[in-house]
């Protein structure tokens, strides 16, 4: 019988995504762990929506660099979660970037796929610049208006893909 992730990624279908629930990846630095469990737990919450987060779909003993880039690869989105640190940072976040654009390059023209979210007054990364952005700081008022721009271009690309929301 087939083993299914919580991310909805099956292991018999070559890591396919499910089709009964949108998997956007959060791609984060480590130094934003926090805010990244924090929207993992929020966007699980919405009921049609299954992040690919790596504190839960890498086991241990999988090649993590191997997991992440199939979990790019087959996500439906790529939610990247910029602060001052992340932007400066040097290691694999950097290479996270660089795979969720190659993979928006294989999208249709207008596919909503990347989705940049500052979580500080940080700069924008050039190779970044061409997508609309949200500002996930400040007042909560201001955090919950940008949070429901977000589910309002997942929900955009749920459409695309016949996943229904609720």
């Amino acid at each position: 019988m087939p083993q299914e992730s919580k991310a909805g990624i099956n292991s018999n279908r070559g890591g396919e995504p499910s089709v009964d629930k949108l998997v956007p990846f959060l791609s984060y630095s480590k130094s934003n762990k926090n805010a990244a469990r924090d929207f993992a737990e929020r966007l699980k919450a919405e009921g049609w929506i299954d992040p690919w987060f790596d504190e839960e779909d890498i086991l241990p003993g999988q090649v993590w660099q191997e997991s992440v880039t199939i979990g790019v690869r087959n996500s439906h989105a790529v939610i990247i979660l910029l602060s001052k640190i992340a932007v400066a940072s040097e290691g694999f976040f950097q290479n996270e970037i660089r795979l969720a654009l190659d993979t928006a390059a294989e999208k249709p023209e207008g596919t909503i796929f990347i989705i940049p979210i500052r979580l500080n007054d940080c700069d924008v990364p050039e190779m970044l610049q061409k997508y609309q952005y949200v500002d996930y700081f400040g007042s909560t008022d201001q955090k919950d208006r940008m949070y429901s721009n977000l589910i309002a271009s997942l929900k955009v690309r749920a459409e695309t893909l016949d996943i229904k929301f609720l």
